[in-house]
């Protein structure tokens, strides 16, 4: 497992919730509720300092990052054994 972060915008902060959690859904090839159960379990919602910016973190399996191409960076960054 390794953090990520799913930076997302919209008009309202609700707005850029649903679309933070829609758009690592798809990220990540998971449904929506799994990244609700991720989120609530291992990560985080982070509003940020600008209307309606959200930080969606969550705990990823190394395997789904592997088949996106950014386990390396991921595991470099956190200096994570692989």
């Amino acid at each position: 497992m390794a953090p990520v972060q799913v930076i997302c915008s919209g008009p309202t902060i609700n707005e850029a919730v649903k679309r933070g959690f829609e758009r690592a859904a798809k990220l990540f090839g998971m449904s929506i509720e799994e990244v609700l159960n991720r989120v609530t379990i291992t990560g985080a919602v982070e509003i940020g300092r600008l209307p309606g910016i959200v930080q969606v973190s969550m705990q990823v399996p190394i395997r789904t990052l592997e088949k996106l191409g950014i386990a390396d960076i991921v595991v470099k960054h956190y200096k994570l054994p692989y």
